[in-house]
Protein backbone atom coordinates (compact mmCIF):
# COMPACT_ATOMS: atom_id res chain seq x y z
CA UNK A 1 0.00 0.00 0.00
CA UNK A 2 0.98 3.55 -0.94
CA UNK A 3 1.29 6.48 1.33
CA UNK A 4 -1.75 7.70 -0.41
CA UNK A 5 -3.87 4.98 0.11
CA UNK A 6 -4.61 5.62 3.92
CA UNK A 7 -4.04 9.45 4.24
CA UNK A 8 -5.95 10.89 1.24
CA UNK A 9 -8.74 7.44 1.33
CA UNK A 10 -11.27 7.34 4.31
CA UNK A 11 -10.78 5.07 7.01
CA UNK A 12 -14.04 3.12 8.07
CA UNK A 13 -13.41 1.54 11.33
CA UNK A 14 -15.77 -0.47 13.43
CA UNK A 15 -14.71 -1.28 17.11
CA UNK A 16 -16.54 -3.61 18.22
CA UNK A 17 -16.57 -5.71 21.84
CA UNK A 18 -15.57 -8.80 20.21
CA UNK A 19 -13.97 -7.93 17.02
CA UNK A 20 -12.55 -4.31 15.42
CA UNK A 21 -12.85 -4.15 11.54
CA UNK A 22 -11.08 -1.82 9.09
CA UNK A 23 -11.72 -0.99 5.54
CA UNK A 24 -9.97 1.12 3.10
CA UNK A 25 -10.31 1.88 -0.38
CA UNK A 26 -12.64 -1.12 -1.02
CA UNK A 27 -10.79 -3.42 0.83
CA UNK A 28 -10.61 -4.78 4.35
CA UNK A 29 -7.89 -4.48 5.78
CA UNK A 30 -8.27 -5.64 9.53
CA UNK A 31 -10.51 -8.33 11.00
CA UNK A 32 -9.32 -8.98 14.75
CA UNK A 33 -10.39 -9.60 17.95
CA UNK A 34 -10.46 -6.42 19.73
CA UNK A 35 -7.60 -7.20 22.23
CA UNK A 36 -4.55 -6.29 23.57
CA UNK A 37 -1.85 -8.09 25.56
CA UNK A 38 0.81 -5.92 27.31
CA UNK A 39 3.77 -6.57 29.58
CA UNK A 40 3.52 -4.81 32.89
CA UNK A 41 7.61 -4.74 33.44
CA UNK A 42 8.61 -3.74 30.09
CA UNK A 43 5.66 -0.99 29.58
CA UNK A 44 5.31 -2.55 26.48
CA UNK A 45 2.81 -4.61 23.87
CA UNK A 46 3.52 -7.66 23.03
CA UNK A 47 0.51 -8.79 21.08
CA UNK A 48 -3.08 -7.80 19.19
CA UNK A 49 -5.99 -8.59 17.55
CA UNK A 50 -5.88 -12.97 16.94
CA UNK A 51 -2.37 -13.38 18.28
CA UNK A 52 -3.45 -11.62 21.67
CA UNK A 53 -6.68 -13.82 21.87
CA UNK A 54 -4.58 -17.11 21.68
CA UNK A 55 -2.96 -16.24 24.56
CA UNK A 56 -6.26 -15.81 26.63
CA UNK A 57 -5.11 -18.22 29.98
CA UNK A 58 -1.56 -18.68 28.86
CA UNK A 59 0.20 -15.78 30.03
CA UNK A 60 2.35 -14.96 33.09
CA UNK A 61 1.55 -12.50 35.76
CA UNK A 62 3.42 -10.23 34.28
CA UNK A 63 1.30 -10.21 31.35
CA UNK A 64 -2.38 -8.69 31.19
CA UNK A 65 -4.45 -9.43 28.17
CA UNK A 66 -7.10 -6.62 27.63
CA UNK A 67 -10.47 -6.01 25.96
CA UNK A 68 -10.35 -2.10 25.82
CA UNK A 69 -13.90 -1.94 24.69
CA UNK A 70 -16.98 -3.55 26.29
CA UNK A 71 -20.37 -3.42 25.75
CA UNK A 72 -19.98 -1.14 23.40
CA UNK A 73 -17.88 1.66 24.78
CA UNK A 74 -14.02 2.60 26.03
CA UNK A 75 -13.68 0.44 29.15
CA UNK A 76 -10.09 1.07 29.40
CA UNK A 77 -8.33 4.24 27.72
CA UNK A 78 -5.03 3.03 28.11
CA UNK A 79 -5.50 -0.08 26.26
CA UNK A 80 -7.48 1.31 23.57
CA UNK A 81 -5.22 3.79 22.31
CA UNK A 82 -2.33 1.23 22.66
CA UNK A 83 -4.63 -1.14 20.32
CA UNK A 84 -5.16 1.32 18.17
CA UNK A 85 -1.91 2.28 17.23
CA UNK A 86 -0.41 -1.09 17.21
CA UNK A 87 -3.23 -2.01 14.51
CA UNK A 88 -2.67 1.30 12.61
CA UNK A 89 1.41 0.68 12.33
CA UNK A 90 0.35 -2.96 11.70
CA UNK A 91 -1.60 -2.28 8.78
CA UNK A 92 0.78 1.13 7.88
CA UNK A 93 3.94 0.60 8.93
CA UNK A 94 5.60 2.62 6.37
CA UNK A 95 3.11 5.42 7.09
CA UNK A 96 3.35 6.00 10.87
CA UNK A 97 5.33 9.22 11.17
CA UNK A 98 3.54 10.53 8.46
CA UNK A 99 0.15 10.12 9.68
CA UNK A 100 1.16 11.38 12.74
CA UNK A 101 2.15 14.69 10.81
CA UNK A 102 -1.07 15.00 8.70
CA UNK A 103 -3.08 13.18 10.37
CA UNK A 104 -5.69 10.69 8.90
CA UNK A 105 -9.40 10.59 8.01
CA UNK A 106 -11.80 8.20 10.08
CA UNK A 107 -15.42 7.49 9.97
CA UNK A 108 -16.42 5.54 13.26
CA UNK A 109 -19.34 3.61 14.40
CA UNK A 110 -20.69 4.35 18.10
CA UNK A 111 -23.69 3.12 20.00
CA UNK A 112 -26.81 5.05 19.50
CA UNK A 113 -26.91 5.38 23.67
CA UNK A 114 -23.28 6.69 24.08
CA UNK A 115 -23.43 10.36 26.19
CA UNK A 116 -21.85 13.14 25.07
CA UNK A 117 -19.54 12.85 27.38
CA UNK A 118 -18.04 9.45 26.24
CA UNK A 119 -18.42 10.68 22.44
CA UNK A 120 -15.79 13.60 23.41
CA UNK A 121 -13.45 11.19 25.40
CA UNK A 122 -13.50 9.20 22.04
CA UNK A 123 -13.07 11.91 19.40
CA UNK A 124 -10.16 13.29 21.97
CA UNK A 125 -8.52 9.61 22.20
CA UNK A 126 -8.70 9.80 18.52
CA UNK A 127 -7.18 12.54 17.60
CA UNK A 128 -4.38 11.46 20.35
CA UNK A 129 -3.64 9.04 17.67
CA UNK A 130 -3.46 10.66 14.82
CA UNK A 131 -7.02 11.13 13.27
CA UNK A 132 -7.59 14.93 11.89
CA UNK A 133 -10.99 14.26 10.71
CA UNK A 134 -13.50 12.53 12.38
CA UNK A 135 -16.75 11.16 11.72
CA UNK A 136 -18.78 9.35 14.32
CA UNK A 137 -21.57 7.38 12.73
CA UNK A 138 -24.56 5.53 15.14
CA UNK A 139 -23.85 1.45 14.57
CA UNK A 140 -27.42 0.83 15.09
CA UNK A 141 -27.97 3.70 11.78
CA UNK A 142 -25.19 2.13 9.74
CA UNK A 143 -26.51 -1.78 9.86
CA UNK A 144 -30.05 -0.27 9.08
CA UNK A 145 -28.79 1.05 6.82
CA UNK A 146 -26.56 -1.93 4.85
CA UNK A 147 -29.76 -4.34 5.42
CA UNK A 148 -31.37 -1.51 3.50
CA UNK A 149 -29.06 -1.71 0.63
CA UNK A 150 -28.70 2.11 1.37
CA UNK A 151 -31.88 3.08 0.42
CA UNK A 152 -32.76 5.84 3.32
CA UNK A 153 -36.15 6.02 2.14
CA UNK A 154 -37.01 3.10 3.84
CA UNK A 155 -35.89 3.79 7.00
CA UNK A 156 -39.47 4.60 8.03
CA UNK A 157 -41.18 2.96 10.54
CA UNK A 158 -37.77 0.33 11.04
CA UNK A 159 -36.65 -1.52 13.85
CA UNK A 160 -33.12 -3.12 13.67
CA UNK A 161 -31.98 -5.29 17.08
CA UNK A 162 -28.07 -5.59 16.41
CA UNK A 163 -27.24 -8.44 19.00
CA UNK A 164 -23.39 -8.30 19.79
CA UNK A 165 -20.73 -10.31 21.72
CA UNK A 166 -21.23 -7.95 25.01
CA UNK A 167 -24.14 -6.01 23.87
CA UNK A 168 -27.76 -6.02 22.28
CA UNK A 169 -28.87 -2.76 20.99
CA UNK A 170 -32.32 -2.27 19.73
CA UNK A 171 -33.23 1.29 17.62
CA UNK A 172 -36.12 2.56 15.27
CA UNK A 173 -36.08 5.17 12.44
CA UNK A 174 -38.63 7.18 10.93
CA UNK A 175 -37.97 9.26 8.00
CA UNK A 176 -34.82 8.49 8.66
CA UNK A 177 -33.88 9.94 11.78
CA UNK A 178 -33.18 7.72 15.04
CA UNK A 179 -36.66 7.95 17.46
CA UNK A 180 -34.87 6.03 20.38
CA UNK A 181 -32.82 3.48 21.27
CA UNK A 182 -31.62 1.48 23.97
CA UNK A 183 -28.53 -0.96 24.36
CA UNK A 184 -28.87 -4.13 27.01
CA UNK A 185 -25.96 -5.88 28.13
CA UNK A 186 -26.64 -9.06 27.01
CA UNK A 187 -24.59 -10.57 23.90
CA UNK A 188 -23.07 -13.98 22.81
CA UNK A 189 -20.69 -13.92 25.28
CA UNK A 190 -23.01 -14.81 27.78
CA UNK A 191 -24.25 -17.60 26.29
CA UNK A 192 -20.70 -19.30 25.81
CA UNK A 193 -20.22 -18.98 29.05
CA UNK A 194 -23.10 -20.63 29.85
CA UNK A 195 -22.18 -23.34 27.97
CA UNK A 196 -18.73 -23.64 29.99
CA UNK A 197 -20.70 -23.64 32.89
CA UNK A 198 -23.05 -26.56 31.51
CA UNK A 199 -20.03 -28.51 30.64
CA UNK A 200 -18.39 -28.18 34.03
CA UNK A 201 -21.53 -29.30 36.20
CA UNK A 202 -23.19 -32.22 33.99
CA UNK A 203 -20.12 -33.84 32.29
CA UNK A 204 -17.21 -32.46 35.73
CA UNK A 205 -15.10 -31.23 32.38
CA UNK A 206 -13.23 -27.92 31.87
CA UNK A 207 -12.81 -26.32 28.81
CA UNK A 208 -11.33 -23.49 27.14
CA UNK A 209 -12.86 -20.10 26.03
CA UNK A 210 -11.74 -20.98 22.20
CA UNK A 211 -13.39 -24.42 21.86
CA UNK A 212 -16.13 -23.57 23.88
CA UNK A 213 -17.08 -21.04 21.58
CA UNK A 214 -16.84 -22.89 18.24
CA UNK A 215 -18.79 -25.64 19.97
CA UNK A 216 -21.86 -22.60 20.63
CA UNK A 217 -21.66 -21.98 17.12
CA UNK A 218 -21.76 -25.57 16.52
CA UNK A 219 -24.85 -26.95 18.76
CA UNK A 220 -25.92 -23.65 20.31
CA UNK A 221 -29.94 -23.40 19.36
CA UNK A 222 -33.41 -22.31 20.48
CA UNK A 223 -35.13 -24.78 18.72
CA UNK A 224 -35.13 -28.48 17.81
CA UNK A 225 -31.62 -28.42 16.01
CA UNK A 226 -30.30 -32.11 17.15
CA UNK A 227 -26.38 -31.11 16.24
CA UNK A 228 -23.67 -32.91 17.91
CA UNK A 229 -19.62 -31.61 18.49
CA UNK A 230 -17.08 -33.46 20.34
CA UNK A 231 -15.84 -31.03 22.92
CA UNK A 232 -11.76 -31.76 24.36
CA UNK A 233 -11.02 -30.65 27.99
CA UNK A 234 -9.89 -32.14 31.90
CA UNK A 235 -11.56 -33.79 34.18
CA UNK A 236 -12.20 -32.23 37.25
CA UNK A 237 -11.80 -35.20 39.47
CA UNK A 238 -8.67 -37.10 37.60
CA UNK A 239 -7.28 -33.79 36.35
CA UNK A 240 -6.53 -35.55 33.11
CA UNK A 241 -7.83 -35.07 29.53
CA UNK A 242 -11.21 -35.77 28.72
CA UNK A 243 -13.37 -36.19 25.43
CA UNK A 244 -17.24 -35.95 25.58
CA UNK A 245 -19.89 -35.66 22.77
CA UNK A 246 -21.81 -32.18 23.57
CA UNK A 247 -25.23 -31.71 21.89
CA UNK A 248 -28.30 -29.30 21.07
CA UNK A 249 -29.97 -30.74 23.75
CA UNK A 250 -27.57 -29.95 26.41
CA UNK A 251 -27.96 -26.06 25.89
CA UNK A 252 -31.04 -25.89 24.45
CA UNK A 253 -33.30 -25.33 28.06
CA UNK A 254 -30.66 -22.98 29.49
CA UNK A 255 -29.79 -20.69 26.15
CA UNK A 256 -33.76 -20.40 25.99
CA UNK A 257 -33.83 -19.13 29.24
CA UNK A 258 -31.04 -16.57 28.63
CA UNK A 259 -32.67 -15.22 25.73
CA UNK A 260 -36.06 -15.23 27.19
CA UNK A 261 -34.10 -12.24 29.41
CA UNK A 262 -33.22 -10.48 26.31
CA UNK A 263 -36.65 -10.89 24.94
CA UNK A 264 -38.44 -9.18 28.02
CA UNK A 265 -36.26 -6.18 27.70
CA UNK A 266 -36.82 -5.85 23.71
CA UNK A 267 -40.96 -5.86 25.26
CA UNK A 268 -40.07 -3.93 27.70
CA UNK A 269 -38.71 -0.75 25.18
CA UNK A 270 -41.16 -1.69 22.24
CA UNK A 271 -43.64 -0.54 25.45
CA UNK A 272 -42.24 2.89 25.93
CA UNK A 273 -42.81 3.51 22.21
CA UNK A 274 -45.58 5.83 21.39
CA UNK A 275 -48.41 3.35 19.90
CA UNK A 276 -48.61 4.54 16.06
CA UNK A 277 -44.82 3.70 15.74
CA UNK A 278 -45.11 0.80 17.73
CA UNK A 279 -48.22 -0.86 15.87
CA UNK A 280 -46.16 -0.12 12.77
CA UNK A 281 -42.80 -1.25 13.41
CA UNK A 282 -44.79 -4.65 14.71
CA UNK A 283 -46.55 -4.44 11.35
CA UNK A 284 -43.54 -4.17 9.33
CA UNK A 285 -41.64 -6.68 11.12
CA UNK A 286 -38.17 -6.86 13.18
CA UNK A 287 -34.84 -6.77 11.25
CA UNK A 288 -32.03 -8.72 13.07
CA UNK A 289 -28.51 -8.00 12.48
CA UNK A 290 -25.33 -8.94 14.61
CA UNK A 291 -23.28 -12.18 14.96
CA UNK A 292 -26.03 -13.34 18.03
CA UNK A 293 -28.36 -13.09 15.24
CA UNK A 294 -26.90 -16.26 13.74
CA UNK A 295 -28.60 -18.32 16.88
CA UNK A 296 -30.68 -21.21 15.53
CA UNK A 297 -33.87 -20.40 16.25
CA UNK A 298 -33.93 -17.26 17.25
CA UNK A 299 -35.97 -15.54 14.60
CA UNK A 300 -38.99 -18.11 15.76
CA UNK A 301 -38.36 -17.25 19.71
CA UNK A 302 -38.97 -13.06 18.89
CA UNK A 303 -41.70 -14.26 16.10
CA UNK A 304 -43.81 -16.38 18.95
CA UNK A 305 -42.85 -13.47 21.67
CA UNK A 306 -43.88 -10.36 19.60
CA UNK A 307 -46.10 -11.53 17.28
CA UNK A 308 -44.32 -10.17 14.27
CA UNK A 309 -42.18 -11.15 11.51
CA UNK A 310 -38.75 -11.05 12.07
CA UNK A 311 -35.95 -10.55 9.08
CA UNK A 312 -32.58 -11.95 9.58
CA UNK A 313 -29.66 -10.10 7.43
CA UNK A 314 -27.84 -11.91 5.21
CA UNK A 315 -24.68 -10.65 6.66
CA UNK A 316 -24.97 -9.73 10.07
CA UNK A 317 -21.29 -9.45 11.08
CA UNK A 318 -20.56 -6.97 8.31
CA UNK A 319 -23.69 -4.80 8.14
CA UNK A 320 -22.35 -1.55 10.50
CA UNK A 321 -19.03 -1.83 8.71
CA UNK A 322 -20.57 -1.69 5.30
CA UNK A 323 -23.04 0.54 6.73
CA UNK A 324 -19.88 2.71 7.40
CA UNK A 325 -19.42 2.72 3.74
CA UNK A 326 -22.26 3.57 2.27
Amino acid sequence: MNFKSFNDKELYIDIGSANTIIYSDNQEIFNEPTCIVYHKDSDSVVAVGEKALMLLGKTPSSIEIGFPVQHGSISNTKYFELFLLAVLNKVTPKNRFRRMIFGLDGKFSIMSSLSPAKKRLLQTLLRKIGFSKIKLVDSSYAAALSICNGDKAQLNNFCVIDIGAQKTEIAVFSMDELVRSKSFKWGGIKLTEALQKIVRSQYQCVVGWHLAEEAKKQVGTLGADKNKFALHGKDLVSQASKTIVFSSDDVRVEFNRLFEELLDDIQSFISTLPSEIAVSILDRGMFMTGGGSMLSGIDSAIRKRLKCDVFISSNPKRDVINGLRL
